[in-house]
């Protein structure tokens, strides 16, 4: 870390800078404005072609935008600053780079919020194509895993009880695929954007160029910009659109936790354990121990994540009759919940990289723990025409710690055969392990 991060107010912007950098850039201030630039350009050359100017237009004006460099960033942020207006400072700026004829036409009858609105659009799904990337490379540690653990079995936990074994790599597949169905969520939604004026009826529009058809023209320039068009709007464009995003990150931020939490307590259990770094600390004082540190940072950031998820959808579904200014200001935050479940994902990979499986442990506590066989013996007994075998196996085995060996002697002397119990533990986690990885592979294709 820099020291030049020493004395930043968030740590995302200090301690954490270098796992978050991409997505810093994209929710910078200087992101905004060439997002701004961007729109302008866009909306400019078709609107300078709707109303028979195309000559008017040259292609290197997109250059404002694709060379946008630090001394213009710095010239509209002067510009800003007399003007006490964020989006005049851009168009001011634009009108400075054009020939003059075309300068009257720039931001022509737009409204400051089809620019924002198209800006913070184009920012939020950049958001979760970064995160899309960290998701999908946190998949694949989860897929790994889950082939490492393909026959290592566990007793399972109900309850947190002793329960019907599982293995750790179906255990593994299952979180693999939840995280692949929210990638492939996330990747097939889309922000809606707008161009509708000052009150979200294009009055502006048409007073001016009544023949123009301006549901194509805005049409066009939305979804030139990689946006989904709307015309239903506000002078803001209602925030459902970004909600549901956000709705589903937010949940993808409870999952973070929920792999997190479980994660820390197969670590406690002794089931997994961590590659040791020669040069790591665990612990000030007790120099044996490896802390599952990665995991807990990734879900106190995920907590963070989900806590700022909240607001911003809660917040977003909200409006003041056609405008008011609270939602700019909360938007400018987005970044910050970004960056916590961009931390996150990064931790969780990380730490599942380092997760080593014992298998020694599991199988002691097998060994040790045998009075999950209830299960099948009741069933068999049962199914034999012993209408209390439920009752029976309760009184031998209900609060009780029955060795393998002695439970795999009791069914052997009730008929169980050794094929039938071999079957019974095993399940179907192999079959359902390869199953989900390939659901996986389709997911995340």
């Amino acid at each position: 870390m820099s020291s030049d991060n020493l004395f930043n107010l968030s740590p995302l912007d200090g301690r954490y800078a270098d796992d978050v950098k991409y997505m810093r850039e994209m929710f910078s201030e200087s992101r905004l404005i060439r997002e701004r630039v961007h729109v302008e350009l866009v909306y400019l050359k078709a609107f300078l072609n709707a109303t028979d100017r195309s000559d008017w237009w040259e292609d290197e004006y997109f250059a404002i935008y694709t060379e946008l460099n630090h001394q213009d960033l710095e010239s509209i942020k002067e510009i800003e600053s007399r003007t006490k207006h964020d989006v005049a400072a851009v168009i001011e700026f634009i009108k400075t780079k054009v020939p003059e004829k075309v300068r009257p036409y720039v931001h022509f009858a737009l409204t400051s919020e089809d620019v924002n609105n198209l800006a913070h659009g184009l920012m939020i799904k950049g958001a979760r194509d970064i995160l899309l990337i960290h998701l999908k490379d946190f998949i694949n540690e989860l897929v790994v895993q889950t082939q490492n653990g393909r026959n290592c079995t566990m007793i399972g936990r109900t309850h947190g009880e002793v329960a019907t074994p599982t293995t750790m790599g179906k255990e593994f597949s299952l979180y693999a695929v939840r995280f692949s169905q929210m990638y492939a969520e996330l990747k097939a939604m889309n922000i809606q954007g707008k161009i509708t004026g000052a009150t979200g009826n294009l009055n502006a529009f048409v007073g001016t160029y009544p023949k123009v058809d301006w549901f194509a023209l805005t049409k066009e320039v939305v979804q030139e910009l990689g946006l989904k068009h709307t015309l239903f709007s506000l002078q803001i464009m209602p925030g459902d659109t970004y909600a549901r995003m956000l709705d589903a990150v937010k949940r993808l931020s409870g999952l973070v936790i929920d792999y997190d939490q479980n994660i820390w307590t197969y670590f406690m259990l002794g089931y997994l354990y961590q590659k040791a770094d020669a040069d790591s600390i665990g612990s000030s004082t007790m120099p044996h121990k490896i802390n599952p540190i990665k995991f807990e940072n990734s879900e106190g950031n995920a907590q963070l994540a989900e806590s700022l998820l909240t607001f911003f959808s809660q917040k977003f579904v909200k409006t003041r009759l056609q405008r008011d200014l609270t939602d700019s200001t909360v938007k400018r935050n987005i970044g910050t919940a970004f960056g916590h479940i961009a931390l996150s994902l990064t931790y969780a990979k990380r730490g599942t990289n380092d997760i080593l499986i014992n298998k020694k442990m599991m199988d002691d506590d097998l060994a040790n723990n045998g009075q999950f066989f209830s299960e099948l013996i009741q069933l068999v007994e049962r199914d034999q025409g012993a209408s209390d075998g439920y009752d029976h196996l309760k009184k031998q085995t209900r609060g009780k710690r029955l060795s393998y060996g002695k439970m795999v002697s009791m069914m052997t002397h009730a008929g169980i055969s050794a094929s039938t119990i071999e079957t019974y533990v095993k399940g179907k986690t192999v079959e359902i392990s390869d199953l989900a990885l390939k659901e996986v592979a389709k997911l995340t294709s």
